[in-house]
């Protein structure tokens, strides 16, 4: 029996490499692939995830938020989301680097989104 036809038998699917980039419990292939969808993904929370997540928070529960307030859980939440749950595999080196690079982005887009939107909906 082909290898192919084993995982089939024993009810796992082959994952293809999108899939494989999304699952935390695989090792991280380095790969120019992977490392565009990590850097895509982790873009995609920094940008649109958190602060829409925080306003539905904001709309629903807790009522206006304050600016630091705000781009403080942005930071938290993305940096959770990356270290958590996307890549926990991380080195300690690239581990760093991606907090100084996304703690950074997300500060500056939890201020934009707080300023042009947020602000603007709860008050």
């Amino acid at each position: 029996m082909a290898r192919g036809d084993e995982a089939v038998a024993d009810g796992r699917a082959e994952q293809g490499s999108l899939g494989a980039a999304f699952d935390p419990r695989r090792q991280i292939q380095r790969d120019p692939f992977n490392e565009l969808v990590v850097f895509v993904v982790s873009a995609a929370g920094a940008c649109l995830l958190v602060p829409v997540l925080l306003l539905i928070v904001g709309a629903l529960i807790t009522g206006e938020l304050s600016l630091p307030l705000f781009v403080a859980l942005s930071v938290v939440l993305e940096l959770g989301l990356i270290f958590l749950h996307a890549r926990p595999a991380m080195r300690l080196r690239e581990m760093a680097a991606w907090a100084l690079l996304w703690g950074f982005a997300t500060a500056v887009l939890g201020a934009a989104f707080w300023e042009l939107v947020y602000a603007s909906v709860l008050t």
